[in-house]
């Protein structure tokens, strides 16, 4: 029987590869490896007659030494093309605004042609406008009769004045207005004939204005200078609060 003596070299290569960084796992690997040798060469003598594939394994540290790692490539990502870039559509540029047009300037009026008259003929007269109301005061030629006229349309007018009715109930409801009354004074100063000429809008109002005129009659006589025998006259009579 043979020791582990008659095989120096797989010792001395287990020595070695148990000397090797390659740690414990790969001593523990060596060790069951000779085992298995020394159960071989227990086991009968080696034939010299087996060829190369029969022939005893020999462990050599290229064996066990540790793969390279493998380095796969990783694939470059595929390139992405550019994405197109939108064209903005040009803006239209404003149209320049039309100028104001200037103001229309006011075209003449035509000048109406005098038609000339024929020499020896008086241009045509207009017809006077015929009075609708009586006249307030006729026009008296005489100096003395116009004073005289003067002095009793005005001693008429206080009368008037003084005597003017005006309806309390009006004042309350702050009723104003002008009333102008119509009426015919005879030669003796009696008034008649009373009449509404132009309405103050309140009738109310226009009743108290006849009311004053009944209550200022009879007046003085007309003045033997004024030469009537009667006297149309108009005369207002105003309603003001303020008065």
């Amino acid at each position: 029987m043979k020791t582990s003596s008659d095989h120096p070299s797989v010792d001395s290569s287990a020595r070695k590869i148990a000397s090797l960084p390659i740690g414990f796992f790969l001593s523990g690997f060596l060790h069951l490896t000779v085992l298995a040798v020394l159960v071989i060469s227990l086991s009968g003598p080696i034939d010299d007659s087996l060829t190369d594939d029969e022939a005893p394994l020999t462990l050599t540290l290229a064996m066990f030494a540790e793969p390279e790692p493998v380095t796969r490539e990783i694939p470059a990502p595929p390139e992405t093309p550019p994405q197109a870039r939108e064209i903005e559509k040009p803006k239209p540029e404003p149209k320049p605004k039309a100028p104001p047009l200037p103001p229309e300037k006011p075209k003449p009026r035509p000048v109406p042609k005098k038609t000339p008259v024929p020499r020896g003929e008086a241009p045509p007269t207009r017809p006077k406008a015929i009075p609708t109301s009586p006249a307030p005061i006729e026009s008296i030629q005489s100096a003395s009769a116009k004073r005289e006229e003067d002095h009793y349309l005005a001693a008429l007018r206080r009368r008037i004045e003084r005597r003017k009715y005006y309806p309390r109930a009006s004042q309350r409801r702050g009723e104003e207005g002008k009333v102008v009354v119509s009426f015919v004074i005879r030669k003796d100063g009696e008034l008649t004939d009373l009449a509404i000429v132009r309405s103050s809008g309140i009738q109310r109002l226009d009743e108290a204005a006849l009311k004053t005129l009944r209550r200022i009659t009879p007046f003085e006589p007309i003045p033997a200078a004024l030469g009537r025998n009667q006297w149309a006259l108009s005369v207002p009579i105003s309603y003001s609060l303020q008065d």
